[in-house]
């Protein structure tokens, strides 16, 4: 037994024409269409009688092709969306070709049939010897029945391919908007991971400083709840302005250097270029924080970071340098370890893509990390607005 679709159980409803500018559209690419079939014909019967030297005016043979097939060229619209909604294909096609399509066919040559019978009758009884329309009609299936079948089902299988291709262009659209949620998921993860990770360290280095220097912890405190407040802020935001960065970026250091005094300095070298371009929150207080944990973090004496950012052609570079660190692990070692490096090269890629690059890189005293991102002014979330707002 086979099963029947709810739109295939409604044989009306795939009859009835598709809403009025559609289907005027598909009319007027049909007729288009069948007027080249009515000239190809009409020219060839023309030369056929030329050829035995026995040629009436020219408007006969036009009239007659017209007869032939002007039913159809009115029917085309509905059979393409008939082929639409009943494809030749896929599951179930052997019952569709059964029903509808055997009996629409066999319903649409009758009708072809008919309309030329009774419009030849009407044109013969001023212009040529009177026929009968049935003699008329049965002549249309005798001599172009089967080339009318041939095309019917042509146009079914036009149909049935659009409706595939549809269908394919539908799966790619849902497959895009789901890795694009999947892909906001995945960075609202790692956003939530970016921040207690922080936190953590912070209060870390804070309760260090109780007993020791309770200013300086009073300081760290503070600051700390200025940080708190601006990652709050800016919790919703997927890129900010870099100067908004290097601003979160200074109080974080502060706390740092109310840690360690003297011990730690941190230039940042800054193009004034660069300071309006945008980059995810929180993406420069993870490599500072790898540098400091990994250079003064792990030795005695002073300790220098220093920070650049600098427009590349359509490339943003910001690098994180630090003389001191020490690195004994390969690099990708680290990514896997880390906290800190694993998201910010995991928020590039999911934010970025192939448009970005993270590369930290070991050297012969120290190590560097180094984000390139795309030059951008305007916020992606934006950007997206005013895109939607343009369709």
């Amino acid at each position: 037994m086979f099963s029947v679709s709810p739109l295939e159980s409604d044989p009306a409803r795939a009859l009835r024409p598709p809403a009025t500018h559609q289907y005027l559209r598909r009319l007027a690419f049909a007729i288009a269409c069948w007027s080249g079939v009515v000239l190809l014909e009409s020219s060839q019967v023309f030369v056929s009688d030329a050829s035995r030297g026995h040629v009436f005016p020219s408007i006969h043979y036009f009239a007659w092709a017209v007869f032939n097939w002007f039913a159809l060229a009115v029917l085309t619209p509905l059979i393409y969306e008939l082929g639409r909604r009943y494809p030749v294909a896929g599951s179930n096609w052997a019952w569709r070709v059964f029903f509808p399509h055997a009996f629409v066919c066999v319903a649409c040559m009758v009708t072809q049939a008919i309309c030329r019978g009774i419009a030849g009758w009407l044109y013969t009884l001023h212009h040529e010897i009177p026929a009968s329309p049935g003699a008329l009609a049965n002549e249309w299936v005798e001599r172009r029945g089967m080339l009318g079948s041939i095309t019917y089902w042509l146009i079914v299988i036009i149909g049935g391919f659009a409706r595939l291709r549809e269908e394919v262009r539908q799966r790619e659209l849902r497959q895009a908007q789901l890795e694009t949620r999947l892909a906001s998921a995945e960075l609202e993860k790692l956003r939530i991971q970016i921040q207690p990770h922080f936190l953590f360290n912070t209060l870390q280095a804070a309760v260090t400083l109780v007993h020791e220097d309770p200013h300086a912890a009073e300081d760290m405190l503070l600051r700390l709840s200025e940080l708190l407040r601006i990652s709050l802020d800016q919790m919703n935001a997927n890129e900010i302005p870099l100067a908004r960065e290097l601003d979160f970026l200074d109080l974080y250091i502060g706390i740092q250097r109310r840690r360690f005094g003297e011990r730690l300095s941190v230039d940042i070298h800054a193009d004034p270029a660069t300071l309006d371009l945008q980059i995810p929150p929180l993406i420069l207080q993870p490599l500072v924080e790898n540098a400091i944990r990994h250079g003064i973090g792990k030795h005695k004496g002073q300790d220098r970071i220093e920070i650049f950012a600098r427009q590349q052609d359509q490339s943003l570079q910001i690098e994180v340098w630090n003389s001191n660190s020490v690195v004994d692990q390969m690099t990708e070692r680290l990514f896997q370890r880390g906290v800190g490096l694993r998201n910010t090269k995991a928020r590039l890629e999911h934010f970025y893509g192939p448009a970005a690059s993270f590369i930290f890189r070991p050297l012969a005293r120290g190590a560097v990390a180094i984000i390139v991102v795309p030059v951008r002014t305007t916020p992606q979330s934006e950007l997206h607005s005013a895109a939607k707002a343009t369709l």
